[in-house]
């Protein structure tokens, strides 16, 4: 394991913090430490003002997200609309045009892949196989300090984690040592990429990236950072408030406007911790009330609140007339909540059924009350 100070230095060489080219010495405002929350993070070694840039970082690895419901798309250009998608004759990845197919990008992933003798004939693998897995199949391509700086990152080793490079292994024969590099990716992947955004109004793949120093900053339902992404996928990190020095740099792996149970439940299942910051802890959440849900009874004004938030067993209370709610009629309301929002076209809504599934929520919400 790299020391701090190789850490540091590494970081420093990724990010062009030494001198440039014209003899300019770039400095930071920050160090990476030791943090209580465990592990590593980084630390403002002066005052940083709100709006302040504390660095501009950029992936070591970037391509397509591992979940089975992201839409299919070009490997090279991420469009997902078109009428000439085709597989590569050689390696299967999907491609949208010929122009796509004479690129570097592509040809670096097909001569990748080509490497390994494939078990079934190539036009039959499942591209989408491939695009899940195209992410840690690039990592093959890193450069020997690039390894090192993935490995650096605190990482998953739970057995699910891999999953895009087992299936892969049902498709090709994969060298030992490719897979080992792979799975270490994977497992970097999934707990320190960042969802790459998409430009608005392009309708692409989604993207991650594995961005390393990003990547070292840890979790706060409350950050005090926010990031942006340029055209190039490099990735902005911003004060969003003034942080004092010797104050720990925080980002946040949820969405900042989603309810507590929905955070602590995300980041679970992701990055495998229970948050217990004073947000998640505050079942008002600051007296936002994010995550209430209306009373059900008719006759209440009042909201329902879970009594103990960092207890996901705990039942829910209303706030004005103190109706308990137990947790499981809780968790059906939010996943009827879940399913309707997701079934939602916002590019053409239809109000009168989105009426009509709103009222037979309300009708069903009254039934759950205890």
């Amino acid at each position: 394991m790299l020391s701090l100070e190789q850490l540091s230095q590494m970081v420093k060489v990724h990010l062009g913090l030494y001198s440039d080219a014209d003899g300019v010495q770039h400095f930071s405002k920050w160090i990476i430490g030791e943090s209580s929350l465990g592990g590593r993070g980084l630390f403002a070694t002066q005052d940083i003002s709100s709006g302040e840039v504390l660095f501009v970082d950029h992936p070591i690895i970037r391509g397509p997200r591992s979940g089975t419901t992201v839409s299919r798309g070009c490997t090279v250009c991420c469009s997902i609309e078109s009428d000439t998608f085709f597989k590569c004759s050689k390696c299967s990845l999907l491609l949208c045009s010929e122009e796509c197919q004479e690129t570097t990008t592509h040809d670096e992933d097909c001569t990748t892949i080509c490497r390994w003798q494939n078990k079934i004939p190539i036009d039959e693998i499942d591209d989408a196989i491939l695009s899940r897995a195209l992410a840690p199949i690039r990592a093959l391509r890193l450069s020997e300090d690039q390894k090192i700086l993935m490995a650096a990152l605190q990482v998953h080793s739970l057995p699910r984690h891999g999953a895009e490079v087992r299936e892969l292994k049902e498709c090709f024969d994969i060298p030992e040592d490719d897979e080992d590099l792979m799975t270490l990716a994977c497992c970097a992947l999934d707990t320190n990429a960042f969802q790459i955004a998409t430009p608005y109004g392009k309708k692409e793949m989604s993207l991650r990236g594995l961005y390393p120093v990003s990547g070292l900053m840890n979790h706060n339902c409350v950050p005090n950072t926010r990031h942006s992404y340029n055209k190039d996928s490099q990735m902005a990190v911003k004060a969003v408030k003034p942080i004092r020095a010797g104050c720990e740099i925080f980002t946040s792996y949820t969405g900042t406007l989603w309810g507590t149970p929905a955070r602590r439940t995300h980041l679970y299942k992701t990055k495998h911790f229970f948050c217990e910051c004073d947000r998640c802890a505050d079942p008002t959440e600051r007296g936002t009330l994010l995550a209430a849900l209306k009373c059900f009874s008719a006759e209440c004004p009042g909201s329902l609140l879970p009594i103990n938030p960092l207890n996901a067993s705990s039942p829910w209370r209303c706030i004005e007339c103190d109706l308990r709610v137990p947790i499981k009629n809780i968790c059906t309301i939010q996943s009827a909540l879940g399913s309707l929002m997701g079934s939602l076209d916002f590019e053409n809504v239809d109000q009168s059924s989105v009426s009509s599934d709103l009222g037979a929520w309300g009708s069903r919400r009254a039934s759950l009350a205890w």
